[in-house]
């Protein structure tokens, strides 16, 4: 079924709150209909009102403002003006009105009108009489049996808003919702053979997620095709390469030239090698499973120490996550053999929190200019004489860090540190190991 557009669910929430509004109204006026005082509250309210209206009309006009001042007590206020205006009722107090007339008939003879002020709390019932040359009597009657009128009034006022707040507060979070979940994909954007994004929020919002989705499957072609020529090319270098060296072997020279050509043609190979694992860091078809990384940064620092290396890891003695152990597993040994290269030690410290683990590889060395931190994640990309060329890296051993991490959904981040040395941080996410099947 075709999800609803933001206008459209805008036009049903108005909807819904008219229908409300609509509703209260219907109730309200039912009520101030039949609504009625105490026998003896609506007897003495119209013999007070019909006592008024006698003795203003037999007063001269200059002088009722002030009678009708006179005449105010703390349970009727009167106010006579001359040519007032009669104020619409918001309420059809028609059953009280009956009431009152029943009591005093010539109520009705002087134009009756009663309603409800609301706002004024301490007034419970408003009304005007008019006077035989015209001049107009206001009045209020300070009676509590009102208030349920009163407040009925108020809340009819309000439950438009009050209905209308919460719906426009459930429209603005189910439609920011894949909006937020798009953000957090779009932080992805260039990582291989990313999952797709459910189409779901309003019409406008499932079209931005369809494009989102079909910009990274063309991100996701380019990338493949990049990986194609790649390993192309490599495999087509492997063949002329193999003959070089046969034809090295069988060739007399000195020493020295032959083992230079040897070096040549290893670190060409290393190059190949190099780009095999650039090309496989992300490899889409390499099944997660539960690797304990503890264990494996454990397992490299005490390789590192058997090489007679200073190496020291901290952290627990076991951390398992979901991710692709070799390439993880080469990320890790790329920053530690990067490390001993470049510092002759390494720290390896895991830390973890609820949604993430934390994996940070230090050294002592001369670190990296500030300006070259973020080139050195490039591939094909070496420093100079600060950190000399590594022979197996050819600029691509931190690229493919940071291609692998990536490829789990994690970040690398470089930095150095204040008292010497680089500091490689890696944060995983924590996920949960799909449940087997079958």
């Amino acid at each position: 079924m075709r999800r609803w557009g933001l206008p459209a669910r805008v036009l049903a929430i108005l909807a819904v709150v008219m229908l409300l509004d609509f509703g209260a109204n219907a109730l309200l006026f039912q009520r101030a209909n039949d609504f009625a005082l105490q026998e003896e509250q609506a007897a003495r309210l119209a013999e007070s009102l019909t006592t008024a209206i006698k003795l203003l009309e037999a007063e001269a006009p200059q002088d009722r403002a002030r009678l009708a001042q006179e005449m105010t007590s703390p349970a009727l206020s009167l106010r006579w003006a001359p040519h007032d205006e009669r104020p619409v009722a918001s309420l059809d107090l028609a059953g009280l009105q009956r009431q009152l007339v029943q009591y005093q008939p010539s109520l009705a003879r002087n134009g009756l009108q009663l309603h409800l002020a609301p706002i004024r709390l301490s007034h419970g019932l408003v009304g005007t009489l008019v006077l035989a040359d015209g001049s107009v009597v206001t009045f209020s009657s300070h009676t509590q049996d009102t208030w349920p009128l009163k407040a009925g009034h108020v809340l009819r006022m309000l439950l438009p808003t009050a209905a209308l707040a919460p719906l426009a507060w459930l429209l603005v979070f189910a439609s920011l919702r894949p909006l937020r979940k798009l953000v957090r994909a779009s932080r992805h954007v260039g990582t291989p053979h990313a999952r797709p994004l459910e189409e779901t929020g309003p019409v406008e919002v499932q079209a931005l997620i369809r494009a989102f989705n079909a910009m990274q499957r063309r991100i996701d072609d380019l990338l493949d095709a990049n990986t194609q020529t790649v390993l192309a090319i490599g495999h087509d270098l492997r063949t002329p390469l193999a003959r070089m060296q046969l034809r090295l072997d069988a060739l007399e020279m000195e020493e020295e030239d032959r083992i230079a050509l040897d070096a040549d043609i290893s670190e060409m190979r290393d190059l190949f090698t190099s780009l095999q694992s650039f090309v496989d860091a992300d490899a889409a078809d390499a099944a997660k499973e539960r690797v304990d990384v503890a264990i494996m940064a454990q397992t490299l620092v005490e390789s590192a120490e058997d090489r007679g290396f200073a190496a020291e890891y901290r952290g627990p003695n076991t951390m398992p996550i979901v991710a692709r152990s070799l390439s993880l597993r080469r990320a890790l040994s790329n920053l530690v053999e990067n490390a001993l290269h470049y510092a002759g030690d390494v720290q390896v410290i895991i830390t973890s929190s609820p949604r993430e683990v934390v994996i940070r590889v230090e050294d002592s060395g001369p670190g990296i200019p500030e300006e070259s931190l973020g080139k050195v994640l490039q591939p094909f990309i070496r420093l100079d004489a600060a950190r000399k060329r590594d022979t197996a890296g050819m600029g691509l051993g931190l690229a493919i860090v940071d291609r692998a991490i990536r490829a789990e959904g994690g970040i690398l981040d470089l930095s150095n540190r204040p008292e010497g040395g680089l500091c490689a941080t890696i944060r995983l996410p924590i996920i949960a190991l799909p449940a087997k099947t079958g």
